[in-house]
């Protein structure tokens, strides 16, 4: 009998392991309005610094046929100018872009946006506009004023910043280089935290 009540209890928790694993796998970062893709950078509510590049970083999770995407950032209470990051983003689905989550395929794109030194500090938003979708998705950010000191630090980013840092340069990144992306480990610590809580609550 108490051997049943050990394994229904190791049942239970291996259960929520792998719903919570499933859940994280395509649902890593931040899903678009229309579902289409997720956007893994930059972080919700992350803090970027004049002079230096904001990354934008966004995985192709379906079929992107027919997909317009159009990207921006822009301010939300400064008196800055709207800049469109990319005008017909990158959504193609070819093998320089293919990265591998959770043993399935799917499409990373990248652009490097330099910040300009004269950004007004303040809050912004990074627009992902699906034009086929009529669907807008924005990820808040905080941009701080550009320092001497801070033109040689690296950038507070949500994922590597990879490629040419000058404008905003496309770069794409294969998850097979070994190198991990911040916003993957968040379903990571989610499962680990609940494993520790339910031991708790359970055992």
């Amino acid at each position: 009998m108490k051997a049943n009540h050990w394994i229904s209890k190791l049942f239970i928790i291996a259960l929520t392991t792998a719903c919570l694993l499933s859940s994280g796998a395509t649902g890593v970062g931040i899903p678009s309005g229309d579902r289409r893709f997720n956007i893994t950078s930059p972080l919700d509510h992350g803090v970027y610094v004049g002079g230096q590049i904001l990354p934008i970083t966004y995985v192709l999770i379906r079929d992107s046929s027919g997909l317009e995407l159009n990207i921006y950032v822009r301010s939300t209470n400064v008196n800055a100018t709207t800049v469109t990051v990319a005008q017909k983003a990158d959504v193609s689905e070819d093998a320089s872009s293919i990265v591998k989550i959770d043993n399935e395929t799917h499409w990373q794109h990248s652009y490097n946006y330099k910040i300009p030194q004269t950004a007004p500090a303040g809050f912004y938003e990074v627009v992902f506009e699906s034009v086929s979708g009529h669907v807008n998705t924005s990820i808040p950010i905080m941009i701080r004023p550009y320092t001497s000191s801070s033109a040689n630090s690296p950038t507070y980013t949500g994922s590597p910043t990879l490629g040419p840092t000058n404008g905003n340069t496309p770069s794409n990144k294969s998850a097979g280089d070994g190198s991990i992306n911040r916003a993957y480990l968040a379903p990571l610590v989610a499962v680990a935290g609940s494993l520790i809580v339910m031991s708790h609550l359970l055992f």
